[in-house]
């Protein structure tokens, strides 16, 4: 199993349609797709497939734990269902891992909340993926412009190799933030890749 997708369940069936639709239209096959969240269900049904439903407590530290208990694949993704991929997340982000890039990180864009997946554009972007060392991806964190900043403070927008995030569990706790998260792996890292090409699409209001 080379990815596993996780769909953290925000109970917006509309979007939730949306995501699960834009997982069964990536052009990498090998993957599963799981579902952590407070319904009281062992499997959830939607935008063609079906995905094994994983119940735990409504915050993020259970979700994420949850999560790795139960994925199978090499590469683990998170994504809230009011979010979604592109076609092409789960193939150019394991591309750009290679054999020694412990994560991925992508750009993204803003969609309407009830925008159809049909009707995403997606921007055309020399796709040029960079990688570096843990050290040189942290002064990103902390330097550059307000974009790229952004960027690589998001937990949601990347890839990441299954050993890392065992090697640092627990993700999260009291007084660890969702940006704390992401610097919390990228120190414990060797190697991280990078695009600016955004391969999720972020609800906007």
């Amino acid at each position: 199993m080379k990815i596993t997708f996780v769909i953290m369940d925000c109970y917006d069936e509309s979007t939730f349609e949306r995501c699960m639709q834009s997982v069964s239209l990536q052009s990498l096959e090998d993957y599963e797709v799981i579902v952590v969240g407070g319904r009281e269900i062992k499997e959830i049904t939607a935008g063609g497939i079906t995905a094994g439903y994983f119940t735990c407590l409504d915050d993020i530290s259970d979700m994420l734990e949850t999560a790795l208990d139960n994925a199978k694949g090499e590469f683990v993704c998170f994504i809230d269902s009011v979010h979604c991929f592109s076609p092409f997340f789960a193939e150019k982000m394991t591309d750009m891992c290679g054999e020694d890039a412990d994560m991925a990180c992508c750009g993204y864009v803003g969609i309407q909340r009830d925008t159809l997946l049909s009707q995403v554009g997606v921007p055309l972007m020399m796709y040029r993926p960079e990688k570096v060392s843990a050290a040189e991806y942290m002064t990103k964190l902390t330097d550059g412009d307000v974009v790229s900043v952004e960027m690589h403070n998001y937990f949601e927008n990347k890839l990441y190799r299954r050993t890392l995030l065992e090697k640092c569990r627990p993700l999260a706790g009291d007084d660890t933030i969702e940006k704390g998260i992401v610097q919390k792996l990228a120190k414990n890292s060797e190697n991280i890749a990078f695009t600016d090409e955004p391969l999720i699409f972020v609800c906007i209001e």
